[in-house]
């Protein structure tokens, strides 16, 4: 079954200050497309550290196309057969703990 998938379409990162103008929008933004605005606190420490920065980030709604289904239907298989070998593999390892010896 396709289904809408939320699509990123336009991220950008300011350096100065906090907020984001109407002018830094997209001209493409659609009425339905979801903005998101992350103002990000610069941090200092001694391992890392990064400077005060705000993201602009544009999400858009869009179907999801015949082959971008067909691969995530082949992305869920291929996982759920992962999944069935480590619960295997689990299995197998927790019998021979607890197993009794047999003598």
């Amino acid at each position: 079954m396709k289904k809408r998938l939320k699509k990123e379409i336009y991220c950008k990162n300011f350096s100065s200050g906090y907020g984001v103008r109407y002018s830094d929008l997209p001209e493409s933004i659609e009425p339905n497309d979801i903005i998101r605005i992350n103002d990000v606190e610069s941090h200092y420490s001694e391992n890392n550290s990064w400077d005060a920065f705000t993201e602009l980030i544009i999400i858009r709604e869009v179907e999801e196309t015949e082959d971008e289904y067909q691969k995530r239907l082949s992305k869920e298989k291929i996982l759920e057969e992962e999944f069935k070998k480590r619960r295997y593999d689990t299995y197998i390892k927790l019998k021979s703990e607890f197993e009794p010896i047999k003598k």
